[in-house]
């Protein structure tokens, strides 16, 4: 492949067997005419300047303290190097195996040296930089022919503000090129962000000990800073979506305002709480601590956002986990649904999340104060699902208990009962729940007292319910006084662009389940993910991603992490979706050349791609110029 290099740098002929982003970093270093057999001058520190150089990216080396030595540990023995750079492309600290180091020296690959692109040609720290994105330089794609021995991975970093203030970088020999690298460089460069924003909201709120404890929680979760002056100065993207809005419509913002209009909040000192209530109707109440100066003056408050602890089992499951379309349309409906007295009907596969949206429904309707109480009717023999449901009187039958027990529906008053799996319920069971939804009010089994009732109904079934009606399985009348509202859950497979926002979710959740440190998951894992058709809807994806947690031995979730039976199938239809996309790609490459009488040029016009682009598909689809 160094022959594409040369064909390049002597112009001597097409180059199209190179990735995009070196083509355009070659395409610079030639404007800026580089010298593409040496480094003609090196722009290297002086001891003093480089440790002026420190001195002032003291937030960004300390950032980086902890992580340099985490990532040199995953590669150690392997013979690379870290380095963090700032955004200049200085390289401020380097850690790694000596043999390489030493090698490394030879190109001044070490701290003070300056590794722009207009300086040392295409390479991972300086087009990184220029890309603004993670990008892998290897050997031979180094512009210059000095640095083709090395291979290197790099990532930027930024600061709260999006603003790009350093790289990481993994180095190491060209022929020692191992697999994931570059994300093992992007979860470092993450983590040293965490650090920098940490970095920032001490200097910002010049925390005591105290407060440096709370940061470090808030990180983890939902967490907002507000001034002296009650107006919100950060919050993070976890907290902004529990407050159902953007960042940007956040800060800069009184609190009062940005808090459902509480009008009378104000810093007083000391630990607050201030309940806050969403148009969905999750609770969120704010845990908001003081902050002092040294001098004990009060300069702002920061707090953790987390749902009302009485709400804490609701919270537990996701009220809205997914952004596609249909998901849209479906939580759209349940909101609706939810400012009605009527009762709702949820229909879907099993898996799909029925429950999820009728937690949802509750949530968000005036019962919401109640109980949410779910039962699964399929999981009830038929002889006790009628004393499950409504309760029983005292010496009702042999073995009842003295005083006799409310039922399902008596301990839901005023709140909501989920009947899951309504289509197993037995025909004794239908009758008296006809009964109850007619006349509001509950007769215990042995009871003649009929007790008054204020409970909002929702069922749900993965069956035809009017398939069993004329099957003589279900009764009609109950069918239609259930599905006054009726609500469809879609299947997994349908609603694929959902698993963007599910994996992570559950990944989340499973290390925080497990005590695990956070994992990052590999780009190539969604491509199988979003092949397989998830016959088990979302219940099976929760339990794949639960076993890669447990059994995944690095700090990615990877290929090899996904269990055999759904990568095998997976695998088989990634292929055949690969083989359509290349059938497709070529009849409308070829297509175009036909329309431009085989001009490359007009024709990657016409396909909206790059000459070289083009010449690189054309070779990989066997299509002759």
């Amino acid at each position: 492949m160094s022959d594409v290099w040369r064909r390049f740098v002597t112009g001597e002929g097409p180059v199209d067997e190179v990735d995009p982003t070196i083509y355009r970093s070659w395409q610079r270093c030639k404007a800026l005419e580089v010298d593409y057999q040496r480094v003609g001058s090196n722009e290297i520190l002086s001891k003093p300047r480089l440790r002026e150089r420190c001195q002032a990216q003291e937030d960004l080396i300390q950032a980086g303290k902890p992580v340099l030595p985490y990532v040199f540990r995953l590669l150690k023995g392997l013979n690379y190097m870290v380095l963090l750079c700032d955004g200049e492309g200085y390289i401020l600290e380097a850690l790694g195996d000596p043999p390489f180091m030493t090698k490394a020296q030879q190109v001044y690959l070490s701290p003070g040296a300056n590794w722009r692109e207009d300086i040392k040609g295409t390479n991972a720290i300086g087009t990184s930089l220029a890309e603004k994105a993670p990008v892998k330089v290897r050997g031979w794609e180094h512009f210059v022919q000095e640095n083709h021995f090395l291979s290197c991975w790099a990532a930027p970093l930024r600061n709260s503000r999006g603003d790009i203030v350093g790289v990481l970088d993994v180095s190491g020999e060209a022929a020692n090129q191992k697999e994931r690298l570059l994300e093992i460089v992007v979860m470092g460069a993450r983590m040293i962000e965490q650090n920098l924003q940490l970095i920032e909201l001490k200097r910002n709120f010049r925390f005591c000990k105290q407060g440096i404890r709370l940061a470090a929680e808030m990180l983890r979760e939902g967490f907002i800073a507000i001034d002296g002056d009650g107006v919100i100065t950060e919050i993070n993207r976890a907290g902004a979506q529990l407050l159902g809005r953007r960042r940007e419509e956040i800060i800069g913002r009184p609190a009062s305002d940005v808090f459902c209009g509480n009008k009378n909040w104000k810093i007083d000192g000391g630990d607050l709480e201030l309940e806050v209530e969403k148009k969905s109707g999750l609770r969120i109440r704010p845990r908001l601590r003081e902050v002092t100066d040294d001098e004990g003056y009060t300069v702002g408050v920061v707090g953790v956002l987390q749902v009302n602890p009485a709400d804490k089992k609701e919270a537990e499951t996701p009220l809205w986990v997914g952004r596609s379309e249909i998901t849209r349309k479906v939580f759209e409906r349940a909101a609706k649904a939810a400012q009605t007295k009527s009762t709702v009907l949820i229909q879907g596969e099993s898996g799909t999340g029925k429950e999820i949206v009728a937690r949802y429904i509750h949530e968000a309707s005036p019962w919401r104060e109640g109980p949410f109480i779910g039962v699964n009717c399929a999981a009830l023999p038929s002889t006790l699902i009628e004393s499950e449901l409504f309760g029983y009187a005292d010496g009702a039958f042999t073995g009842a208990k003295r005083g006799g027990r409310p039922g399902k529906f008596e301990l839901a008053d005023g709140g909501t009962i989920f009947l899951d799996e309504i289509g197993d319920m037995a025909l004794n069971a239908q009758a008296a729940l006809l009964r109850l939804l007619q006349e509001a009010e509950v007769f215990r089994i042995g009871d003649t007292k009929a007790r008054k009732i204020n409970v909002r109904v929702i069922a749900a079934t993965n069956k035809n319910l009017s398939d069993l009606v004329a099957e003589g399985l279900f009764r009609q009348d109950l069918y239609y006084r259930l599905k006054v509202i009726t609500i469809d859950v879609p299947p997994l497979r349908y609603r694929k662009e959902d698993i963007w926002d599910l994996v992570p979710y559950f990944v989340r959740q499973t290390c925080q389940t497990l005590g695990k440190p956070p994992l990052g998951i590999a780009e190539e894992v969604y491509t199988y993910l979003f092949a397989y058709s998830w016959p088990g809807n979302v219940r099976e994806l929760k339990n794949c991603i639960e076993s890669m947690v447990a059994m995944a031995d690095g700090p990615l979730l990877t290929v090899e992490d996904i269990p055999a039976e759904i990568k095998n199938a997976a695998g088989s239809e990634a292929g055949m979706q690969q083989s359509l996309l290349k059938r497709q790609t070529r009849e409308a490459i070829l297509q175009a050349l036909a329309q431009t009488e085989g001009k490359i040029a007009p024709a990657a016009r016409l396909l909206g791609i790059g000459r070289s682009t083009l010449y690189r598909k054309m070779k990989e689809l066997g299509i002759k110029p």
